[in-house]
């Protein structure tokens, strides 16, 4: 698969990336408006990422559908994760785990503002069933090639031949049209106390 000048392939995401994947989810969402202020100023504030990253990668291999796409020096270029009708970001029987790891890291405060945050992405979600797109990143070096995108179109292909939905959030409206470009639909607003309100799309198979 090619994209720009950029080549890839694209496959799931494995146990053994969990580390790189992390990598490239922090830097990915590091300045990003909505889950960049996530991660209070502190010394160890990207070791804080890096932790929660992980997590949710591991979330995703355990109950999604993740995809990454390969550069051809074997390295992860982008990171797309995805979940079936029935599955959310985290699992029910892992919730307990993961307020844990919020509260011992960036603290009781953020934690309860991320939680809460949490609970309205949740119900923005539409009742029929979805793929849902929960993360998307690319690497610091393949930034700006386009492979973003084209991983998504990848996951594209397999759900338009299930003939099911998907959704996701932009928390960057950087990415909006690129989004409306691969057929998505802004779908509801999600407003989220101190931060910026963050549009949803969804998008119907194509035929």
């Amino acid at each position: 698969m090619t994209s720009g000048t950029a080549s890839f392939t694209v496959r799931p995401l494995r146990e053994s990336d969990l580390d790189e994947t992390a990598a490239i989810l922090r830097d990915g969402f590091n300045d990003d408006p909505v889950w960049g202020p996530v991660f209070p100023e502190h010394p160890d504030r990207a070791a804080h990422a890096l932790a929660h990253w992980r997590f949710m990668a591991d979330q995703a291999v355990k109950y999604g559908e993740p995809l990454v796409a390969v550069l051809p020096d074997g390295s992860l270029g982008a990171v797309s994760t995805w979940f079936p009708p029935g599955e959310n970001e985290v699992h029910v029987n892992d919730e307990p785990a993961y307020e844990a790891l919020l509260r011992s890291t960036i603290g009781d405060a953020a934690a309860d503002s991320l939680l809460n945050e949490g609970e309205l992405f949740a119900e923005a979600r539409p009742t029929e069933p979805h793929a849902y797109l929960s993360l998307l990143a690319v690497a610091p070096g393949a930034r700006g090639l386009g492979i973003g995108m084209r991983l998504v179109s990848a996951a594209l292909e397999r759900y338009d031949a299930a003939g099911m939905q998907t959704y996701l959030e932009s928390s960057n409206p950087a990415n909006d049209a690129r989004y409306e470009r691969l057929g998505y639909v802004a779908a509801k607003q999600i407003h989220i106390p101190g931060s910026p309100t963050v549009q949803s799309f969804l998008r119907q198979p194509a035929a």
